[in-house]
């Protein structure tokens, strides 16, 4: 069977106003689990506020019909639970208070560079003086243990939390850490959501200025927790100059913007060849500079050109910035954190 959509959920679900709150289900981040199974089969569990609780009916029906509505939804089932708390006086439960911007780095499908664009983007942020940690939530394909060639599992502290790993001036946690080599990570919605509060929670990040989470290919449970659960300041798009990327990264671009979350930019990674011998810009995969930021209707953040020693230097623990500072690829992933930093205003 055909899959669904869950961005085609969400944007049904953003036209669905709570009775007596006046705000979409989406914006309320009333959303707090959906699965889908290969049947067609949704299951939503949703949280409304107080003003809601003598119109549940009205709005389960209203929410069926609006996910039934989505290709290939045979038959859905809603979970409401209501609030003590009216609209207006509901607590955001921030999980990382002492972050003060987290930035989640998306994509809209995998084989772009997203982990290695975020590794690199955290060291060349920490080279400028700022503290910053990085957050592998990629549970599926952890890849961030490799690019810092860190192979340990975590210590608990006395307040029973695990330690990030430091290194290159980046405070680190990834499932990774956790895992054989090897391991396949086979887990629903309900557990990944559980997986990754805990690494927001109950890791010690201490005081940062920047959290990079590194987020899954695609749209699913992960993002959806993360906005509910975090006070994201940003997110950024990775995606490499092909249409195809950009019609992917362009799903993810409209997740963000439909969970309230400001999208600063896209970095472009696998831009361009420099040749070692003539020092002209070969566009492999586009055949010129492309207009990414207008397609995409965003800031480009970064250009990031092709070169060997990139994936040499994940391979090795040994990220492209570290290893070699004088190149171009470095300079600019340097250019990409100063735009950063200047748009975040730390």
């Amino acid at each position: 069977m055909a899959k669904i959509s869950r961005i085609d959920i969400y944007e049904n679900l953003d036209k669905v106003i709570i009775p007596g709150a006046n705000i979409s289900i989406v914006k309320y981040k009333g959303i707090r689990g959906l699965e889908i199974d290969d049947n067609g089969n949704v299951d939503i569990k949703i949280e409304v506020p107080k003003q809601a609780e003598n119109s549940l009916k009205e709005l389960e029906q209203k929410v069926v019909e609006a996910v039934k509505s989505v290709e290939n939804v045979t038959n859905v089932k809603v979970n409401i639970t209501v609030n003590e708390k009216p609209y207006g006086t509901v607590e955001f439960k921030n999980l990382i208070p002492n972050v003060k911007f987290p930035i989640l780095i998306g994509s809209g499908k995998g084989g772009v560079g997203k982990s290695t664009v975020s590794t690199n983007l955290a060291i060349a942020l920490a080279s400028l003086g700022h503290k910053v940690g990085l957050l592998d939530a990629d549970f599926y394909g952890p890849s961030i243990a490799m690019m810092f060639g860190i192979k340990d599992e975590p210590k608990v502290n006395d307040k029973e939390k695990l330690v990030p790993f430091e290194k290159y001036g980046v405070k680190v946690m990834s499932l990774g850490f956790l895992l054989e080599e090897d391991t396949p990570v086979i887990w629903r919605g309900p557990l990944l959501m559980k997986a990754l509060n805990q690494f927001l929670e109950d890791v010690e990040w201490g005081e940062l200025d920047y959290l990079l989470i590194d987020l899954p290919p695609g749209t699913g449970d992960i993002q959806l927790s993360l906005a509910q659960n975090v006070k994201v300041r940003g997110a950024i798009a990775v995606t490499t100059p092909q249409d195809v990327a950009l019609l992917d990264v362009k799903k993810a671009v409209t997740m963000f913007e439909k969970l309230n979350i400001p999208v600063m930019g896209v970095v472009e990674n696998m831009s361009y060849f420099v040749c070692h011998n003539c020092g002209t810009k070969h566009f492999i995969f586009s055949g010129n500079q492309t207009d990414t930021g207008d397609k995409l209707g965003l800031p480009v953040l970064g250009r990031i050109p092709i070169d060997s020693a990139i994936r040499e230097g994940g391979d090795r623990g040994l990220p492209i910035v570290v290893g070699y500072p004088e190149s171009p690829v470095t300079k600019a992933f340097i250019d990409t954190a100063k735009l950063i930093a200047d748009k975040s205003g730390l």
